[in-house]
């Protein structure tokens, strides 16, 4: 069974949760839902309408899926259930972000985090991003990270995923554009369900996104990564780089000592010969520690071996989950020391991003998910 931790790659998964004796509808592939039908005596083309009222229609009960005899709306709802969080609240930022808190049944708790962007203008909404949860805590422990901090507790199941997607979709009322697996817990540890759940974002019948959309950031499980890039529909790949030496890296990322960056940038070669797509390298700048020109010269060497890109991302505040050791000494590089760093990338040939960050004044800001109650707003109970 895989646990989480860091030393097991198996792609063994944790039982899906049962709630009230039934399994949760969004955690079913198309061709897994067409093995159902079959067994509870409907045709397998079914399996495909059932998707298409799931998440084009998005109904909320068989009984609106009238393709589909009432007996087998029965069938379906003594097997099945839509029900998923046992409660929700959200928090609304100044700058338009939603955080939501999901209690699972088990009574663990998870969050998500809705991004609009905005033109320069702020005139157009050009795209709505959902930075999505693959685990209930995390067992890499980044010292940047406050997810790190609460540890592992479990894997969520393909259905905790897709559920994510479904709920905020309806709640705001809007069609989701993208999707980053940035949110808590490392997704290349919940190989299995990951995989699953981008097998419903992407397929026709569901019509949710298309895979070029759905972005998979990983700190480095090099096995996971080669698996990744063989997969039907092969996704955008996000490397939590954040150091240009393993030196630096073993401080910062622990997974570090067991994989490095030289077998990380094989994996993503090999990652990019697969698939042909681009690969993003995520990195924050520390003050003192990570943010000099020759970073910035390796950082643009890195860029260079295959088509890529830098995002920098600030360093958002974790204070409040009393850090220790080298993580309290991390301090961020200045906003003008930043810009001039992503132009010493560009100098020396590298392509790199300032990125803005997104729900800071509720801690839902990148690192930040650690299931937080310190708010700015209303935090918000939602009826399911």
């Amino acid at each position: 069974m895989n646990d989480g931790t860091i030393n097991n790659f198996s792609n063994d998964i944790i039982e899906l949760p049962i709630v009230a004796k039934q399994y949760n509808i969004y955690g079913v592939t198309l061709k897994k839902l067409q093995t159902l039908c079959v067994s509870l005596g409907m045709e397998s083309y079914r399996a495909a309408q059932i998707f298409n009222a799931l998440y084009k229609q998005k109904v909320s009960s068989f009984s609106e899926i009238k393709q589909i005899k009432k007996e087998n709306q029965e069938k379906l709802a003594e097997k099945f259930t839509f029900e998923v969080f046992n409660s929700v609240k959200k928090q609304i930022s100044i700058d338009g972000s939603v955080k939501y808190l999901f209690k699972l049944f088990d009574g663990k708790s998870i969050e998500s985090v809705y991004m609009p962007w905005l033109s320069d203008d702020s005139s157009i909404l050009e795209r709505t991003t959902l930075c999505i949860s693959s685990q209930v805590g995390c067992a890499v422990d980044c010292t940047f990270c406050a997810t790190g901090k609460l540890g592992f507790t479990r894997n969520l199941d393909t259905g905790e995923i897709i559920s994510q997607i479904m709920f905020i979709e309806k709640d705001l009322n809007i069609k989701l554009t993208n999707i980053v697996f940035m949110g808590m817990g490392e997704p290349l540890l919940n190989y299995k369900n990951v995989v699953d759940s981008i097998d419903i974002m992407t397929d026709e019948n569901s019509g949710l996104l298309n895979r070029k959309k759905i972005t998979v950031s990983t700190s480095g499980i090099v096995p996971k990564i080669s698996q990744l890039s063989k997969i039907d529909k092969p996704v955008k790949l996000a490397i939590s780089l954040h150091a240009t030496t393993n030196g630096v890296r073993d401080k910062i990322v622990p997974l570090n000592k067991k994989m490095n960056i030289d077998d990380i940038m094989e994996a993503v070669e090999d990652y990019y010969r697969t698939t042909g797509l681009a690969i993003t390298y995520e990195y924050i700048p520390f003050k003192d520690l990570n943010d000099t020109e020759a970073d910035a010269k390796r950082l643009a060497k890195i860029c260079k071996r295959v088509p890529s890109r830098v995002n920098l991302i600030p360093f958002n505040d974790i204070s409040f989950t009393a850090p220790t050791g080298v993580a309290a000494e991390l301090r961020p590089s200045s906003a003008e020391k930043v810009i001039e760093f992503a132009e010493q990338i560009r100098k020396f040939g590298g392509v790199a991003i300032v990125r803005d960050t997104f729900g800071r004044d509720i801690d839902a800001a990148c690192g930040q998910l650690a299931l937080s109650e310190k708010v700015n707003d209303k935090i918000m109970d939602l009826k399911l």
